[in-house]
């Protein structure tokens, strides 16, 4: 077997193997960082202000949130699981759990194209509370899930800044980043219907400009009631901050969708976990780069013969 000791020949061979190699669609088992997300979305009315993205055309709140958690899916390493919640009044209700990303893309697009703030089932929107039992849902989930928890952080009714909600979980053991929504600067909430049609904007007249503990004891002293700007909104982003601060979670401010996407791609949010690769790429790369060698081999061995005959005479 002369043909043995041939090396174009053995490369020749070991290139056509490698490339029928790729038919049978060969995988291999490579650890590969992973996540686990619940995405909650705050749908209380602030949430239709039409104040998100650094420019014009601006669009709503919760529609600029829908936008970067949808195309953040197709961002994410297959492998990675998935759940939906929402947010009203105090708590949060979980839509779906967790599934693979890559295999269930279109239909969790689906779901969160059709949230709704009209699916709202409280009038009230108490953010602190909703962050903190959101994070209990989590450890119900898994304890390796980690919630984004997309809001302006516009309590309503306010709260007392002297009475605050007390986080009683341990902080840091729930992992996750609270995504704030929103401008700076105070606009007017669109008021609807329940049919989706716009009314015109909240008045001064038409929120409560003060905690429930304050106003109670304002009836009770005879005091007048007070108006104040909570019928406007903005990102209350140094309270989202103090939140995320109080239970180790992250903070992210929604500007750009590509930076929301890498945030969630962290390391400390991963979950490394084994995943089965297509490796066709790999064997159709080494075979390519076989058929190259060979090719470049019979000028190379021509020219080294040409040197030694030269040396010879």
């Amino acid at each position: 077997m002369s043909w043995f000791k041939q090396p174009q020949i053995i490369m020749m061979l070991l290139a056509i193997l490698l490339l029928a190699i790729t038919f049978a669609y060969p995988k291999m088992s490579l650890q590969q960082a992973t996540y686990r997300y619940v995405y909650v979305f705050d749908i209380s009315q602030s949430m239709n202000v039409m104040d998100a993205r650094k420019k014009e055309p601006f669009i709503s709140r919760l529609n600029f949130a829908k936008q970067a958690a949808i195309d953040s899916l197709p961002t994410l390493p297959c492998g990675t699981e998935l759940g939906i919640a929402l947010f009203t009044g105090h708590r949060a209700l979980l839509l779906t759990t967790p599934v693979e990303t890559c295999k269930n893309q279109h239909d969790l697009s689906n779901t969160i194209n059709m949230i709704e703030w009209t699916s709202t089932w409280e009038s009230r929107s108490e953010i602190a509370k909703g962050v903190y039992k959101s994070i209990r849902l989590m450890k119900r989930v898994d304890e390796n899930t980690r919630m984004v928890f997309f809001t302006d952080g516009h309590e309503a009714p306010p709260v007392n800044p002297n009475l605050l909600p007390v986080f009683q979980g341990k902080k840091g053991k729930i992992k996750g980043i609270i995504v704030g929504v929103g401008g700076d600067k105070q606009v007017k909430i669109p008021k609807f219907d329940r049919t989706g049609k716009q009314l015109g904007y909240w008045d001064s007249g038409d929120v409560v400009h003060i905690d429930v503990y304050t106003q109670e004891k304002n009836k009770r002293d005879g005091v007048k009631p007070l108006r104040g700007t909570e019928h406007l909104s903005s990102l209350r982003e140094s309270y989202l901050i103090d939140l995320a601060d109080k239970t180790g979670l992250m903070y992210h401010r929604l500007v750009t969708l590509g930076s929301f996407s890498e945030q969630l791609k962290i390391k400390s949010l991963s979950n490394p976990k084994a995943i089965q690769t297509d490796i066709r790429w790999l064997m159709a790369l080494l075979s390519l780069l076989l058929f190259i060698s060979l090719y470049l081999m019979e000028p190379i061995r021509k020219r080294l013969k040409t040197m030694g005959e030269q040396k010879s005479a």
